[in-house]
Order: C-alpha cells, then sequence, then structure tokens
C-alpha cells in the first residue's frame, strides 16, 4: 500500500507553489532499499532506488531537474489475466525520467505495450510535469481505458483506480488542502512539518467497502495513511515530499525508517532546468 497527494498551481509567482506533493511509501520493512540520493550514472535524477534482488535499479518515486517526476503505486487485489511472473515495475518511473520522451506518449506507449499480455502486475502510474503542473495517471486494472489527464488542484492517488477511491484517500485529500492552499515560500519549513503530521495520521477510516474487498484479510490495517503492521513487519518505511515553487526551486524531502526504528531526513534542493 502507498498512497500520494498533489497540490498543481500553473499560475504560480515566485512566491508561491506550483506543485506540492506529499506521499508514503508503504512497503516490507526488511526489503532492501537505497534511500533518495542523486544518481551516479544519472546526475540529475534524484530518487530512492530498490536493491531487491532481481529488482535492483527500480523506483518507486523519483525526479529529474529537467521537470519530469514519475511514481508508481500498486493496485492491491486486482486480478492479472495471465499466472506468469510479472516484469520489474519499478523501472517505470526510471525509464521515464531518464528519458526525452513526452508523458503522454511514455503512458500511451506503455498502455498499448502492456494492454493485451499484462506484462506488468497492476499499478498506477503517476507522471508529472514539474513546470507547467500537467498531471497523467495510467491505471492498468482490468477496462482500463488507457492514460487519463488529470485535472483537479488538489489530487489523491491510492491503490485502487481513482474511480473507486479508499475512504483515506478521499479524506486525506481534504486535510491536504488545508495545509497547502495559499502557502507561501515563507511557509515552507511550517508547510513541510504539517506534511510530516499528516503522513504520519494513523487514524482509521471505517468503513471502506472498498478496501475491505481488495484487502479482505488486513483491510483494518491498511485503512490509515500511516500504516503500521507489526506482526507482518511491514508499513510505512518512507516520506516523500516534493515542492516547486514559481521561480522553478525545487524542495524534495524525504524521511525513512531506520532499523532502530527512528527517522531519519534529507532535503535537498535545486533549480530545475528547463530547455524549451
Amino acid at each position: 500500500m502507498c498512497i500520494m497527494f498533489i497540490y498543481r498551481n500553473a499560475e504560480a509567482k515566485g512566491d508561491t507553489y506550483r506543485i506540492i506533493l506529499a506521499s508514503n511509501r508503504d512497503e516490507s520493512l526488511k526489503r532492501p532499499t537505497a534511500t533518495a540520493h542523486w544518481w551516479k550514472n544519472y546526475p540529475r535524477c534524484l530518487g530512492g532506488v530498490d536493491m531487491e534482488p532481481g529488482k535492483e535499479g527500480g523506483t518507486w518515486l523519483a525526479l529529474s531537474t529537467e521537470g519530469r517526476f514519475g511514481a508508481l503505486l500498486n493496485l492491491t487485489g486486482e486480478k492479472r489475466s495471465t499466472t506468469t511472473p510479472g516484469e520489474g515495475r519499478g523501472y517505470l518511473v526510471k525509464d521515464y525520467i531518464i528519458s526525452d520522451v513526452s508523458a503522454d506518449k511514455y503512458l500511451a506507449n506503455l498502455y498499448e505495450k502492456n494492454r493485451y499480455e499484462q506484462i506488468y502486475n497492476p499499478f498506477n502510474l503517476i507522471l508529472v510535469n514539474l513546470w507547467n503542473t500537467h498531471v497523467s495517471l495510467l491505471c492498468s486494472a482490468e477496462n482500463s481505458e488507457g492514460p487519463e489527464k488529470c485535472l483537479d488542484t488538489i489530487l489523491g492517488f491510492g491503490n485502487s483506480p481513482t474511480g473507486r477511491p479508499l475512504k483515506k484517500v478521499t479524506l486525506g485529500k481534504e486535510r491536504f488542502k488545508n495545509i497547502v492552499q495559499d502557502a507561501t515560500i515563507l511557509d515552507q519549513d511550517k508547510i513541510i512539518e504539517n506534511l510530516i503530521e499528516f503522513l504520519r495520521w494513523n487514524e482509521k477510516h471505517l468503513p471502506d467497502p472498498e478496501l475491505e474487498s481488495r484487502a479482505p484479510n488486513w483491510y483494518k490495517d491498511l485503512s490509515s495513511v500511516f500504516v503500521h503492521i507489526q506482526d507482518a513487519e511491514y508499513g510505512t518505511r518512507a516520506h516523500s515530499i516534493l515542492m516547486v515553487d514559481g521561480s522553478n526551486r525545487l524542495t524534495f524531502v524525504e524521511e525513512t525508517l531506520t532499523p532502530d526504528a527512528s527517522w531519519k531526513r534529507q532535503t535537498f534542493t535545486t533549480e530545475l532546468q528547463i530547455f524549451m
């Protein structure tokens, strides 16, 4: 389970924000992972990297200073038409942010590639153009009609198709909106702390028939924005916050859960390098 919220404002000026994004990564606590860093072979790209044997080099969330952002969310409980093992989905994000292909073309090609053979296990793939706030989504659920544009000011994504949102996504959008609306760069430190607190929101949002149908054995534990299932050694192990202001200044904050159960924070700042 993972969750993501996005605020978009194409009219942002220098002291306001064009994009604010907040996300949790939920994963097995034992899965080997490299925390966010600038990639050696692609120095304009920033993100964590999967180190799971056989899936090394993929990522769940990453960006490039050329204005590309991508994130991958699992579609819990979604059927797949084949029993053959799916290819690693983490490369879907990586391949996009290191490319020079538009989000629309990338998702259209991926849709055609995956729609009949279902090469990958089900996913929501979210691509964001950081300098014009365009957000595009490809949901690989059965009967998906292909890539879609996401035009709302406040967006929320979880582990179900956007047309059938989980309750924690719907309620989370309202709390997220209250944090980011009317935000200015003078408020940045306060916004970051408020978003971290939001991403640690452990209130269970029940009843949720959609979540129960997708995860009948675990839906109670998965019904909060922040997930912690001690017996399964599974839960939220990373918070990510991305902010881009009207002058193309980018701030990326990642907090990761360490083996001693403390949280380690990294903050990266740079400017987008827009080539038009």
